[in-house]
């Protein structure tokens, strides 16, 4: 593989090289790209290829899962303090509005 770079990353490579902190300029590209594989593709390893069509895993949590993570960190006698008509009523208790007359 040939990889060709801007002269200015070229230059930054080669210095790199000769200051002592990599032992070649292959060595600093590989690890450039490992941290950035790392970064952008977690839980695939290295080197292992996506399968045709096949997407990049997705970190994030579907919302349901994040929602249910902060529920259980709330202690019960919270959740027991809620008026009941919370959700009914959560323009007066947000807002300040009036309670408006229920069915």
């Amino acid at each position: 593989m040939t990889i060709t770079l801007p002269k200015d990353l070229e230059g930054s490579v080669r210095a790199e090289v000769l200051s002592g902190r990599f032992a070649s300029e292959s060595d600093l590209v590989a690890e450039a790209v490992r941290a950035y594989l790392g970064e952008h593709r977690p839980g695939v390893a290295v080197g292992e290829p996506l399968e045709a069509g096949e997407r990049e895993p997705d970190s994030s949590k579907p919302i349901w899962e994040v929602v249910e993570e902060e529920n259980r960190s709330i202690p019960p006698e919270v959740w027991n303090d809620l008026p009941a008509d919370l959700s009914a009523q959560h323009d007066h208790y947000i807002y300040g509005a009036p309670k408006r007359a229920l069915p």
